[in-house]
C-alpha cells in the first residue's frame, strides 16, 4: 500500500458532476481495461477507451506517481523472495497490459503540450461497470439520494452494495447503451500507471494472527 491523492481526486469531483464514485486500485482491478475486453465486444471496448478521464487535477507534480515516482520507491519492500517476485510478474503483466499501453498511446499523442514533464504525472479515471466496495471516495448526496433511495429499489440501508448495484449497472448498460447507461452511475478507477495497486488486503483472503505471519514468513525464508 502506498500514498494515494485524496484530496486531488476530491478536487477533480468537485470540478466535474459526471465523476460521482472513484474506487482505490487492488489487485482484482487494477488491469480493469483487459478484465472488461474479455467479457465485452471490440465495439464496447473501444467505446470505454472513449470514456476514460484524465482531470487537469490529477496531472500531479512532486514526481510522486507512476512507474518512476516516490509512491513507489517509498513501498516497503515484501519480505520474501516469493513475494518479491509475484509484486515483479504483476508490475510486468500491467506494463504489457491494454490498460498501460492506452495510457501510452495518449502520453505520445500529447507530447507536444509537455505531457509527464519536469515532475509531473497525470493519473488516469477508467470507467468501472462494478461497485466496488473497498475503499472508495463517493458523492454523499449520490449515495443518499440515488444508491439508498428507496424510489429506486437498488440498496436498502445496510445492505451490500457491491453484490446489489454492480448488476444494476450491467443491466444500465445493456438498456440505454454504455455511455449513457454508466453515466447514472459515474464510477470510476483510479491508476498512476506504475503498475502497482494503491491498496491491498494485508492478510490474503484470511485472518492471520501477527504470530501466524511470523512463522509464515520464517518458513518462506527458509
Amino acid at each position: 500500500m502506498r500514498p494515494t491523492p485524496i484530496q486531488e481526486v476530491v478536487s477533480a469531483m468537485e470540478s466535474r458532476e459526471d465523476i460521482k464514485y472513484v474506487g482505490v486500485s487492488m489487485k482484482s482491478n487494477l488491469n480493469y481495461y483487459d478484465i472488461f475486453s474479455s467479457k465485452y465486444s471490440r465495439r464496447a471496448c473501444t467505446e470505454l477507451k472513449t470514456m476514460i478521464i484524465r482531470p487537469e487535477e490529477l496531472n500531479i507534480s512532486g514526481n510522486r506517481y507512476g512507474p518512476n515516482g516516490h509512491s513507489i520507491a517509498n513501498m516497503v519492500e515484501p519480505p520474501s523472495e516469493k513475494r518479491r517476485k509475484l509484486r515483479d510478474i504483476a508490475r510486468q503483466t500491467y506494463m504489457a497490459s491494454h490498460q498501460n499501453i492506452i495510457y501510452e498511446e495518449w502520453v505520445e499523442s500529447m507530447s507536444n503540450s509537455g505531457a509527464n514533464q519536469d515532475g509531473f504525472h497525470q493519473l488516469s479515471l477508467t470507467p468501472t461497470l462494478f461497485w466496488y466496495d473497498n475503499t472508495h471516495i463517493v458523492r454523499t448526496e449520490h449515495y443518499r439520494d440515488f444508491i439508498y433511495n428507496p424510489v429506486f429499489k437498488m440498496v436498502a440501508r445496510g445492505g451490500f452494495v457491491e453484490d446489489k448495484l454492480s448488476p444494476i449497472i450491467k443491466r444500465s448498460c445493456e438498456r440505454l447503451g454504455l455511455k449513457d447507461g454508466h453515466a447514472k452511475f459515474g464510477c470510476y478507477l483510479l491508476d498512476d500507471h506504475s503498475g502497482d495497486v494503491f491498496t491491498g488486503h494485508l492478510d490474503g483472503g484470511s485472518y492471520n494472527t501477527a504470530g501466524l505471519h511470523v512463522k509464515r514468513n520464517a518458513s518462506e525464508r527458509s
